[in-house]
């Protein structure tokens, strides 16, 4: 892999780019250089990218996590980079450590599809679709119609906000204010699904009504907060269904899946959606079955899976609890926080 020049911002404690000329960095071989300072890739544990954000999370030698965020134009390209030889590095380290073992044969690797990272199988079972941690995308490797559906599958993962699987959007929450000789306009991004948007959206059209200019700023994002996945997404009707399911509407919800999961029955993401609705309500025998469904169409889906283990904890299902441990004892060097 070639080496990737850029130039970036630190970005302070108050989320703003610090000083006025930009750094150097690089991501070369292996280790990515940040304005001279050298970071071996193996020790980042995590990246991940919002806008024009990098956000890193390195390992130190005292086992402390040192947080980084840097602005800069190339943020995902960073990010994919990263991902692919963060990956290679660690399905290496572990197929060494397996081969030391005798247990060489076990190992178990693939590709991402959509960003080309390594991922470590090794113990999860073979199935339908598999789950990338570093670009967070569920990719089906065979749909039932033959049809290629990656390209649709891209953009869905968890939302930061509610927790369900869905396509997160960048979203704008821009207030203006105009109070005699004093005005002004307070503006952030925010990444959520379009269902956790609206409440926003609709606090933000009306506290903008009085001084107008806010208001098309506001109709924007209600409008995209609406419009959603459903119109020639992958799952129509999945906003409705994660919203009905967050606002205690599981009989609403559990409905609306189903009528997707007949459309698209291999669906590791809206099982788990099922799953947490089940577990909101606190009923867990039901949400653990859901977690099972999901790592059936999934067999590493890393969020199913921790679902279930906290699911199998609070039953007292200890030989199921230690059988999943089994599985997921090694660590598969993923992004995912859910």
């Amino acid at each position: 892999m070639s080496d990737l020049p850029f130039k970036f911002h630190w970005v302070d404690s108050n989320g703003q780019p610090a000083g006025f000329l930009a750094k150097k960095g690089c991501v070369s071989g292996d280790t990515i250089t940040l304005d001279g300072t050298q970071i071996p890739i193996a020790a980042i544990a995590a990246a991940d990218v919002r806008s024009q954000y990098l956000v890193l999370s390195v390992a130190q030698k005292g086992g402390d996590v040192a947080n980084i965020v840097v602005q800069t134009a190339k943020a995902k390209t960073i990010k994919e980079d990263l991902g692919r030889l963060r990956s290679a590095i660690w399905a290496d380290m572990h197929h060494k450590e397996l081969d030391e073992r005798g247990l060489g044969h076990t190992f178990r690797q693939a590709t991402c599809p959509v960003c080309g990272a390594t991922l470590d199988l090794t113990g999860k079972d073979d199935t339908p679709q598999i789950s990338c941690g570093f670009c967070h995308t569920i990719t089906t490797l065979q749909s039932p119609d033959g049809m290629p559906i990656t390209e649709i599958e891209r953009g869905y993962r968890l939302c930061d906000e509610c927790g369900m699987y869905s396509v997160p959007r960048q979203f704008t929450i821009f207030y203006f204010y105009f109070l005699l000789f004093v005005y002004g306009w307070r503006s952030r991004t925010t990444w959520r699904c379009p269902g956790c948007m609206r409440g926003e959206a609709w606090k933000m059209l009306f506290g903008n009504l009085i001084f107008v200019l806010g208001v098309p700023t506001a109709l924007i994002q209600l409008f995209r907060s609406y419009g959603g996945t459903d119109i020639g997404g992958l799952y129509p009707g999945l906003d409705a269904a994660n919203l009905r399911a967050t606002q205690g509407n599981l009989t609403g919800a559990i409905e609306a899946y189903q009528k997707i999961l007949a459309r698209r029955p291999v669906s590791a993401g809206v099982k788990f959606n099922i799953g947490r609705s089940f577990a909101m309500q606190d009923r867990l025998a039901e949400a653990a079955t859901m977690f099972e469904y999901s790592l059936l169409d999934c067999g590493n889906y890393q969020p199913a899976a921790a679902a279930l283990a906290a699911c199998y904890e609070k039953l007292g299902e200890t030989e199921k609890l230690a059988d999943l441990k089994k599985r997921w004892d090694q660590d598969d060097g993923e992004d995912e926080k859910e």
